[in-house]
């Protein structure tokens, strides 16, 4: 490896976080617009520089040798410093620049929060466009990959790595339990009522539960399914008309529940607690659209009918 500053060559230094992240030669040079003949050409130089291959044949696919490994996180907060530098007294102003934003967010976290966030968006920001991603079994990935601007996941939900990434709380909510307004079942529920009633459950995102059904299961309680769902609008559409129960955030169910012809049904207890948070990657602190985004949201949130995060 070179030890002589004044010859090192810092336009590598996006090329190779690229490589790191993607860990293909391809999809890095998509991923930083160039093409692949001169992303395989800066790989070459970047071996020299280390004398050692970074990328090796694993298989189908290419792995990251242990040098490489090593190399992830010094080459994202060195690109976190030089962005922080090249930005210094810089600002975003919405009004006038255009900027596409990626947001990974469930069906609930779209419809409370983004939805309602639109309405500045569309008159402050006429430049910015927002991708709604839905939330997917490698989340923590993509965010540590940056693939995305934000997350938004609820901390009920601790993910241990994720938690190693910037975030903040943005509003609290509570699950309710609902039924069709013709459901003659009246409350309040016991933990015995809930665990005898047939009810619509929500899965995870992969191998991870729900929220209700992970407070649930701690208390010894599983609620008898029906039926299985993906999302939690869609648990509301699957209760309408029928005899069913389903656990649901008490916002969502204010936005979508009485169109549907639902009603809450009380507790004997409090249901569970959720606070949705964003999560978004070291680089992007500084940066001032994303500064600028998370305000918005921080806004929208903060007068948001659920309880405010202490």
């Amino acid at each position: 490896m070179s030890d002589d500053w004044g010859r090192a060559d810092l336009n590598l230094l996006l090329p190779l976080n690229a490589l790191l992240i993607e860990r293909n030669v391809t999809r890095a040079a998509e991923r930083i617009s160039v093409a692949q003949p001169s992303m395989s050409a800066m790989l070459a130089k970047l071996r020299r520089h280390f004398d050692d291959p970074l990328l090796i044949r694993e298989g189908r696919g290419m792995a990251l040798t242990p040098l490489a490994e090593s190399l992830a996180g010094p080459v994202q907060a060195a690109l976190v410093a030089a962005r922080a530098v090249l930005t210094a007294g810089s600002r975003f102003d919405p009004a006038t620049e255009s900027r596409t934003f990626s947001v990974l967010a469930s069906d609930y976290a779209a419809t409370t929060l983004l939805r309602p966030a639109l309405r500045g968006l569309l008159t402050e920001a006429p430049g910015v466009r927002l991708t709604v991603e839905p939330l997917r079994a490698d989340l923590v990935e993509v965010v540590r990959s940056g693939r995305c601007d934000l997350l938004l996941w609820p901390l009920q939900l601790p993910e241990q790595e994720l938690l190693q990434f910037p975030h903040t709380p943005l509003f609290e909510d509570e699950f309710i339990a609902v039924v069709d307004r013709d459901n003659p079942l009246t409350g309040p529920l016991t933990r015995a009522d809930l665990a005898r009633l047939p009810a619509v459950e929500v899965n995870g995102v992969g191998d991870r539960w729900a929220v209700p059904r992970g407070k649930l299961a701690e208390q010894g309680l599983r609620q008898p399914a029906a039926v299985t769902v993906e999302s939690f609008t869609l648990g509301l559409q699957m209760v309408a008309g029928t005899h069913l129960i389903t656990l649901t955030q008490r916002l969502l169910f204010e936005a979508l529940g009485p169109g549907l012809g639902l009603r809450e049904v009380p507790m004997a207890e409090p249901g569970p607690k959720l606070t949705i948070a964003g999560f978004w990657h070291p680089r992007q602190v500084l940066d001032p659209a994303n500064q600028w985004l998370r305000a918005h949201l921080a806004r929208v949130a903060a007068g948001l009918g659920g309880v405010r995060p202490s």
